[in-house]
């Protein structure tokens, strides 16, 4: 999955290819359960958590 998080002002934008969609969306799904997590999914959620905490903290563009 590439993009990157970028700041624009007070905001942040978060640009990714429509074909990584699905994959985000994915990752970001709550789950309650106790089970094994995927090492894919959990890598593109500290990818975005890290690139959204450098786009708070700086106004340059990070990738994701």
């Amino acid at each position: 999955m590439e993009g990157s998080i970028t700041r624009d002002g007070d905001y942040v934008v978060i640009r990714t290819h429509i074909d990584d969609v699905h994959s985000l969306r994915v990752a970001l799904q709550p789950c309650t359960c106790k089970a094994a997590k995927s090492n894919s999914t959990a890598d593109i959620r500290e990818r975005l958590d890290r690139g959204l905490a450098r786009a708070v903290s700086q106004k340059n563009q990070y990738r994701a």
